[in-house]
């Protein structure tokens, strides 16, 4: 069995997670630990048995941050006692009152125990009881609480989830101001490279982010935003979940390559606030930037090959799709499902029919002969691991990119990838690339 398929060969409902899996050392997306840390004040908690503890402390230890989280170790003697409610409570007053600092939010996440999969649900164990008796002991505290349940990972997958649990921390009844909106479910700033930052900014309206927060009350006056707009789809339940819970209007932004649906949500979201959107003259103005930009950069590559990664850009199909109609060489994808719409996977298999699609979690991936005769570069670590090369545009989660600003400073980082090498091997293992929060 070969470690990649051509394209041609495909059906859009291919999804690899069917069974055995590799893990590569490739680490650089964010898990549920750097997230948890953005929340300006706050302190963890992990309710787990020492197994699973380990991975947690180490990812926190990586990052220098172990005055931000806390661990509670329960075992099978939990079990067979029924005391697990008990445990929680009596472990999170004792972080408490050993802290150095009163934190103003405590971020509690249960897990699951060795074989017993996710043992606090199967238990019944009654954690909400828990939390309402912490609430009434701690008033100055917002306690929420958090999950890391590998059974869940279909139905309720644990980065959205936390997402959307982070953002229940704010306040409902909020007086609501056109004048200030929300971003959430991203890692990183969005500012000078994302057109919807720079036409809201010229518009005097404040755009607020959890990753910008710098206090505790900074963070809850969110709550006052008329709006969120997320860019990612680990971000929809957050965005959904403000919509009906805090009455913000939810715009879904689409951190893709089409112009005119570029446009289009621009136009909405303006229209909305009540604001100006960008004017005939500005968009010809961005639409001829954009295309010299992408010109010179095919032009600079010439017959160079490119590989994408999912982990670098949320949209690596239609990624695939805008470069091959410009002119450059797309070789092959890492995917582990086509999470785009079918009418994008149409247009792309009709276009580029041999495209190899390689699976990154498929357990034939170790066969695969890492290294290419010639030179690649590749958008993504993993693509530029599984290929081996130094040549890579080095990004996770879209960098903070979006529309037309964000087309042109991919394209200044492919160019960049191009001409210099860079030392893949170390990056690649960084775990949480880019992660400032501590």
């Amino acid at each position: 069995m070969k470690e990649f398929q051509l394209l041609k060969d495909m059906t859009w409902e291919y999804n690899a997670d069917c069974g055995l899996s590799y893990a590569s050392p490739v680490r650089g997306v964010w898990n549920i630990v750097h997230i948890g840390t953005l929340v300006p004040e706050a302190h963890q908690i992990f309710v787990c048995p020492t197994s699973c503890l380990r991975g947690v402390v180490l990812t926190t230890a990586e990052m220098g941050a172990m005055d931000k989280m806390s661990t509670i170790t329960v075992s099978e003697d939990n079990i067979l006692d029924g005391d697990m409610e008990e445990a929680l409570q009596r472990g999170t007053e004792r972080v408490i009152r050993e802290l150095p600092v009163r934190p103003r939010a405590m971020l509690i996440f249960t897990s699951c125990i060795h074989h017993f999969s996710c043992i606090h649900h199967f238990l019944a164990v009654n954690y909400q009881r828990v939390y309402r008796e912490l609430r009434k002991e701690f008033p100055d505290i917002d306690f929420i609480d958090c999950y890391m349940d590998p059974i869940m990972r279909r139905k309720s997958p644990p980065v959205p989830s936390l997402w959307r649990q982070i953002h229940r921390l704010l306040p409902v009844g909020e007086e609501k101001s056109k004048k200030q909106v929300n971003l959430a479910g991203n890692c990183f700033v969005y500012g000078e490279n994302s057109d919807l930052n720079v036409m809201l900014e010229n518009a005097g309206v404040k755009v607020m982010d959890v990753n910008t927060c710098r206090t505790y009350d900074e963070f809850l006056s969110m709550a006052s935003s008329s709006a969120v707009f997320t860019f990612h789809g680990t971000g929809a339940a957050a965005g959904r979940d403000m919509e009906l819970r805090l009455g913000q209007k939810w715009f879904r932004m689409t951190p893709g390559y089409d112009f005119d649906v570029i446009d289009r949500e621009l136009e909405e979201a303006a229209a909305y606030l009540e604001i100006a959107s960008p004017s005939q003259e500005e968009i010809r103005s961005e639409r001829e930037m954009t295309l010299r930009a992408v010109e010179e950069t095919a032009a600079f590559l010439g017959d160079t090959l490119l590989s994408i990664d999912y982990t670098a850009v949320d949209r690596p199909m239609e990624l695939a799709l805008f470069l091959h109609e410009h002119g450059f060489r797309v070789e092959t994808l890492f995917l582990d499902s086509f999470g785009e719409s079918e009418e994008i996977f149409g247009k792309l298999q009709k276009a580029m029919p041999e495209l190899k699609i390689y699976q990154s979690l498929g357990w034939n991936i170790r066969r695969m002969e890492r290294g290419y005769d010639g030179k690649i570069v590749a958008i993504g670590q993993k693509s530029a691991y599984f290929h081996n090369t130094d040549y890579f545009v080095n990004i996770v989660e879209n960098d903070g990119m979006y529309g037309y600003r964000g087309i042109r400073r991919l394209m200044e980082l492919i160019r960049d990838a191009a001409e210099h090498k860079k030392p893949m091997r170390e990056l690649v293992q960084v775990k949480g690339w880019g992660c400032s929060c501590c």
